[in-house]
């Protein structure tokens, strides 16, 4: 879009907002007649809503995700939030390795999560979709989610999240219906998008006791970069059952979950490559063969493979009116595994020059790069190495004169090499969350306690390619194994709420403590591969006792006054001991402290909140290069350091973000049938104090300086929406507006993200065939006006990009009976 129209959006946000909150009290009368009451539409028809707590939050309807369509990502409902920014640049948003979520200045993306998130209270894995962390969208089916709450930068204390640094986002998937029936739905889209999904409702049974549902879904597609001529997409399975059973006092939920999905991202580029090109990325549509460095950007080999397995049961006891024990066992069990290929084959060699399998990141052990391969009698590739003779595993003398001549020449009947990178993921977490509540005279008083188990699992293999000239295939058995390293963590934390009512004023009360100990393993060999003793690391992340205090003043039975601060805790993670560098015995974990006020308003035609922040981090954690830690100059030389492995190290860099902020949001009914809302965010989020750092992977650390801004966290966010409904007809547009942020730490001018608008669309109708069946129809698309945009950065400090997708459109079809 022009500038003088994202201008116009901007300020005819800040209209609606300013006019209708001014109408809304002239709106909020009681209706004159028993008809004009039922003309009224209901409540809940307006899509974003807020909880009446001591914070700034949003409450995102199941209207909301049926506007959106089932194909999109499910995060995507939650982008019309104020404050809350969605990068991605996958067509239906789908790819986790190129979306983030930013929260006034605090991030979710490939290597970083500081949101907290949680299904059904649950605790969801937080933990960066690089290190084996599974998005939202990987434990859910959309039509059986109920709604999504945002807590934007402050998280209850009862929040089962170790990592809520930015706030919470709260997943609930919707109760089983009364009545026997279900929905068969087919989506279609762009970029070949096929989806298939449907669940049934097994309505009271069990004597009435119990209610059901049980729920799948198909999806696959191609990635927009190149449509399907390079054999990349998505390709996901996923089912998921639940019940309720209520029994006297007694109830019990308990929910299942699985995903199997390989997810080709669109890949990352420098922003010198996007702009001066019309690539959409930096893939290769084809697999050259020759020369090798080329194949390395084939998207169909940077997949990722992650299969889920996530359940949970609740057991909640009424005791009596005012006391209730509730207590949820829950499991989560994931495989995974992340390829690559690397334009070359790295081999270890012990100091007599022989090869080994393992220990290729031994002391006295030496890695080498081999370009290309020489093919013996056999048909067997072995990888030669310039200058270099050595002795295979085989005993055979492998000599740098088989392909290379005197001059230094590659002789045309060696093959040029490629390997498969994997990286194994492998975890088992279990544990538990529990709350007592009692209620007496005007004190709602919640205490609880959460437990968790992680066994973590992290490795690395290097696959040999057969032949590059001819395809991706390699060997299964690994050429080196670079490094296995198992974690263990114990968690638990405390908490204790007291909410007070003082006639119109509620108080509330809190307290948190966790208590965390990891252990992590490096498996280790000797320069010959032979094993040695693990190395053994270990780190204390228990937190001081953290605080939360707030209130709400009900003006009257309309509006409302709140203000509050809470200590959120970002948690030590295993990763840290991921680096063997990492001198745990003085990582702190780090403290987010959260202020917050503001006004909310609410009546049966207009919904408003505006709020107020400020958020001082602390303890702030950054990684360091090993050549940082090292003191030395040489290794990594600003590409991309393929084997960065173990090496390197995190540490506390004191004073971290401070964000300071105004979010503003408003819902208003027009008519019965015509709804309106505009969201508004003007957030600042701000390095404290200059530091150095960087990422693994994203070569040599540099200097950030005090007040750079944090990247990836726009200054203003602004969204219009316009919903119509009559009868079985609805129709619905949204725009919104991402002002222009910074693209890395160093606040680079080139390395910016322009500003941009993306208008979305949506139609649909439901056609009823009797009192219980329809069919429904409805037509979605996203980026209506073809902006050009950058949608994706990895992080921070690695200044790599990718580009929005371009206009997208699909439709779905859905059978209910």
């Amino acid at each position: 879009m022009h500038r003088t129209t994202r201008q116009s959006l901007a300020t005819g946000a800040a209209l609606i907002v300013l006019a209708l909150a001014s109408a809304a009290h002239a709106e909020d009368k009681p209706a004159d007649t028993a008809a004009e009451s039922a003309a009224e539409a209901p409540a809940d028809d307006i899509v974003v809503t807020a909880a009446s707590v001591a914070r700034g939050n949003s409450i995102v309807s199941a209207d909301r995700l049926r506007t959106q369509g089932s194909t999109l990502n499910i995060v995507n409902a939650i982008a019309d939030v104020p404050g809350v920014s969605i990068r991605g640049s996958d067509a239906y948003n789908s790819d986790p390795w190129s979306y983030g979520i930013n929260i006034r200045g605090f991030d979710v993306n490939l290597r970083s999560s500081k949101i907290g998130q949680t299904i059904d209270d649950m605790p969801a894995y937080n933990a960066s979709y690089y290190l084996g962390g599974a998005p939202a969208q990987k434990y859910l089916l959309n039509e059986l989610v109920g709604e999504i709450r945002v807590d934007q930068g402050t998280a209850g204390v009862g929040s089962a999240s170790a990592s809520a640094l930015g706030g919470t986002i709260a997943y609930y998937t919707r109760a089983p219906s009364e009545e026997m029936g279900g929905l068969i739905s087919v989506g279609i889209g762009d970029y070949n998008l096929r989806r298939y999904a449907g669940y049934v409702e097994t309505g009271r049974i069990l004597d009435g006791t119990t209610r059901a549902y049980i729920g799948g879904s198909r999806l696959t597609s191609c990635r927009w970069a190149y449509g399907c001529a390079d054999q990349s997409g998505a390709d996901e399975w996923h089912g998921e059952a639940k019940f309720v059973s209520e029994i006297g006092k007694f109830s019990i939920t308990g929910r299942v979950s699985y995903d199997k999905a390989v997810d080709d991202p669109l890949i990352e580029a420098s922003r010198s490559f996007l702009d001066s090109t019309n690539a959409p990325d930096g893939s290769s549509p084809v697999w050259l063969g020759i020369p090798a460095g080329v194949n390395e950007n084939w998207a169909h080999a940077w997949s990722a493979h992650r299969e889920n397995v996530f359940g949970y049961l609740k057991l909640k006891y009424q005791a009596s009116d005012s006391i209730s024990i509730e207590v949820s066992p829950y499991y989560h069990w994931q495989k995974g595994q992340g390829d690559w290929v690397p334009p070359y084959q790295q081999i270890a060699l012990d100091p007599n020059g022989v090869r080994t399998i393992a220990g290729g990141t031994a002391p006295g052990a030496s890695r080498k790069k081999s370009y290309f391969d020489y093919i013996d009698a056999s048909g067997r590739q072995r990888p030669v190495i310039k200058g270099l003779d050595y002795t295979d595993i085989d005993g055979t003398r492998v000599l740098s004169s088989y392909c290379y001549d005197a001059g230094g020449a590659v002789k045309a009947s060696c093959a040029p090499a490629q390997t498969y990178r994997t990286s194994l993921y492998g975890h088992d977490r279990f544990g538990f969350t529990s709350k007592v509540s009692a209620e007496f005279g005007g004190n709602r008083i919640e205490g609880g306690v959460w437990y968790e188990r992680l066994n973590r699992d992290f490795g690395r293999q290097w696959h040999q390619v057969i032949d590059a000239r001819r395809g991706a295939a390699y060997y299964n058995d690994p050429q080196l194994i670079d490094f296995q390293q198992h974690f263990q963590t114990n968690q638990w934390k405390l908490y204790l709420e007291d909410t007070l009512t003082l006639g119109k004023l509620t108080l509330t009360g809190g307290v948190q403590k966790y208590l965390i100990d990891i252990r992590g393993q490096t498996e280790g060999w000797d320069a010959f591969g032979k094993p040695v003793a693990p190395l053994g690391t270990k780190l204390n992340a228990d937190s001081n006792l953290l605080f939360s205090l707030g209130a709400v003043y009900h003006v009257d039975d309309a509006l409302q006054a709140f203000a509050g601060f809470s200590q959120n805790y970002g948690a030590v993670g295993d990763w840290a001991l991921e680096k063997t560098q990492t001198d745990t015995s003085k990582l702190k974990s780090s403290v987010a402290n959260d202020y917050e006020a503001g006004l909310r308003y609410s009546n049966r035609r207009v919904t408003a909140q505006i709020t107020g922040y400020y958020i001082d981090y602390r303890h702030a954690i950054t990684f360091y290069s090993a050549d940082f830690i090292a003191g030395g100059p040489s290794g990594s030389s600003g590409g991309i350091n393929y084997t960065a492995g173990t090496s390197g190290a995190y540490a506390n860099t004191g004073k971290g973000i401070a964000s300071r902020g105004v979010e503003a949001s408003l819902a208003y009914r027009v008519t019965p049938a015509f709804d309106v809302n505009a969201a508004f965010t003007w957030n600042r989020s701000t390095y404290q104090q200059a530091f150095l750092g960087g990422t693994a992977n994203a070569g040599t650390d540099v200097i950030v300086a005090k007040d750079n801004k944090v990247p990836g966290a726009p200054t203003t966010l602004v969204s219009l929406g316009a919903n119509y409904h009559a009868g079985d007809f609805r129709a619905g547009i949204r725009a919104k507006y991402t002002g222009k942020t910074p693209g890395d730490a160093v606040n680079t001018p080139a390395l910016y993200l322009p500003a941009y608008t993306l208008v979305d669309a949506s139609l649909g109708y439901r056609f009823k065939l009797d009192d219980k069946r329809y069919l429904d129809a409805q037509l979605n698309v996203t980026n209506l006006f073809e902006e050009k945009y950058i949608g994706g950065m990895l992080d921070e400090f690695t200044r790599l990009y990718t580009r929005g997708a371009p206009r997208t459109v699909s439709a779905t079809l859905s059978v209910g009976f």
